[in-house]
């Protein structure tokens, strides 16, 4: 799986491998095959470029170009905000370009000619804000060794992915605006569905899979009615159900940022130069994400879910044990018992109690442990909850640290040991990419990755996560032990933090 990338737009490759050569939409392209027989197609478009009269229009279907096109490198990442260097998640993303021409997707394959694999699309995550499919914590793994294809994607963000107006909804057939980057999501699982017997997978076998807010995305697809039959099962990872905003309150968010920069009319916005526009964007306190546009996502997801109308697929879902450890907290008792009041309002006591201070410590411990239950631990539940009614759902707990040393230092701890098991910790498990970071890491470590494959491509392959050494994981059902901890010895519990969560489910309409 490991390659070695090419300048983005190098001359087409000789090639001695003709199966590293594959027809696609647009036309032919080459790979590039890993000493670990891992063929890999990089930076592969699987839409047209969305700029210029393309900003903020649903995804157009890719230009064709000539003779072979070089797909020995990876595309520039969406353009986005930078990460601090001393993040956590800095290491886990490396350095990349940016670029708002960024709708491409990546493919690993070590299929054998004439055969059909299951197939594996990871969405990333980073708060429809930030992140690629070419995170090296993704990409530098072993996961394709195992009998799956492998795809990685990059959709539109911040700004680009989901800017609401309403001269765009004016323009749009289906009279909507925003959640750009999800329609870019549906058609990469639609190009997959079109091309991916080309690299030896197979189309009726689709998983997609993602964390944060790629399993908001996936959640998301599950929801639409316009996303029928482009996946068969979802593995959703520390997201799931949320309040979302209105395509009325988030066009009136976007005509006044429109008019906050003087730019009074759509062709004034689609010329503003990206960078530009990023900026201006990052000025303002909110952050545009999904919204209920009433075409892609026509209702709240969350009330799809409650009436049992998402795709009844198969769903493996789960959360972290220390969600929360990575986001700001309140740094004091004064601070949290404001933020317990905004939150909670007339119930921010009932809050108190099971969020319990007295002392500026104690407070920042009880508000991370909020921000964990609320943004992530609560909404996976309440899906996990209304999805096993009609499909089978299957649902984890991740209880395993990465053993950072005594001296490794982020932005968001001091000591990173304090992290725990923070939010997206258990990507290197899965991927298999545990040499990509600096940890000392152990036997417990390695066993923690098979154990995580094991499930993660049993799913897969099967429809059930089952794995030898894993007792057997029944459907969830939320009154029994059914809950998977995953931890050195993998046990069958009850859900974590049950009275908290029900809390929180009391407290949302």
């Amino acid at each position: 799986m490991r390659t070695t990338p090419l300048a983005p737009g190098a001359a087409a490759p000789e090639v001695g491998d003709a199966a590293l050569v594959v027809a696609v939409e647009g036309g032919r392209i080459a790979g590039t095959r890993g000493s670990d027989g891992v063929a890999a197609w990089l930076g592969v478009p699987y839409a047209a470029a969305p700029i210029g009269r393309l900003r903020w229009r649903p995804p157009a279907r890719v230009d064709a170009w000539r003779g072979v096109r070089d797909a020995r490198a990876f595309a520039p990442q969406c353009l986005q905000a930078a990460r601090p260097a001393d993040s956590v998640y800095a290491e886990y993303a490396g350095i990349q370009p940016m670029s708002e021409d960024c709708l491409h997707l990546n493919v690993w394959s070590a299929a054998p000619p004439g055969e059909r694999w299951p197939v594996m699309v990871w969405i990333h995550g980073g708060a429809f804000q930030q992140g690629s499919g070419a995170n090296p914590v993704f990409v530098r793994g072993d996961l394709p060794r195992h009998g799956v294809v492998l795809v990685t994607l990059n959709y539109r963000l911040g700004p680009f992915g989901f800017f609401a107006h309403p001269a765009l909804a004016t323009e749009s057939p289906h009279h909507t605006s925003g959640n750009y980057g999800l329609l870019d999501c549906a058609a990469a699982l639609a190009w997959v569905q079109r091309n991916i017997a080309a690299f030896g997978g197979d189309p009726d076998q689709v998983t997609v899979f993602g964390q944060s807010a790629g399993a908001g995305a996936i959640v998301d697809l599950m929801a639409s009615p316009r996303t029928l039959a482009l996946f068969d099962r979802a593995i959703a990872q520390s997201f799931g159900v949320t309040p979302m905003r209105s395509s009325d309150d988030a066009e009136l968010s976007g005509r006044e940022f429109a008019r906050r920069i003087g730019a009074d009319h759509l062709e004034a916005l689609r010329t503003l130069p990206a960078d530009v526009l990023l900026a201006r964007y990052l000025e303002q306190p909110e952050r545009w994400m999904p919204i209920v546009d009433g075409a892609f996502i026509v209702e709240p997801v969350i009330e799809t879910f409650r009436a049992g109308r998402e795709h009844p697929v198969p769903l493996l879902t789960g959360w972290n044990r220390d969600e929360g450890t990575t986001f700001a907290p309140a740094q004091d008792a004064f601070a949290f018992e404001r933020r317990l009041s905004s939150r909670f309002g007339a119930r921010a006591d009932d809050a108190a109690r099971f969020y319990p201070f007295s002392r500026d410590d104690e407070a920042r411990a009880a508000s991370r442990a909020l921000i964990g239950d609320d943004l992530f631990a609560w909404g996976v539940w309440r899906a996990a909850r209304d999805h096993a009614r009609g499909a089978p759902t299957w649902l984890y707990h991740f209880e395993h640290a990465q053993p950072f040393a005594p001296t490794q230092r982020y932005v968001e701890a001091e000591d990173a040991r304090a992290l725990g098991v923070f939010h997206s910790s258990e990507y290197p498990y899965v991927f298999g990419s545990t040499a990509v970071l600096t940890r000392p890491w152990r036997d417990a470590d390695r066993r923690m990755t098979s154990l995580m494959q094991s499930l993660w491509l049993a799913f897969a392959k099967t429809g059930r996560p089952d794995a030898a050494g894993v007792p057997r994981w029944p459907t969830f059902v939320d009154t029994e032990p059914t809950v998977l901890r995953l931890a050195t010895e993998p046990v069958l519990v009850d859900v974590p933090r049950r009275a908290e969560l029900a809390f929180l489910d009391g407290t949302v309409a």
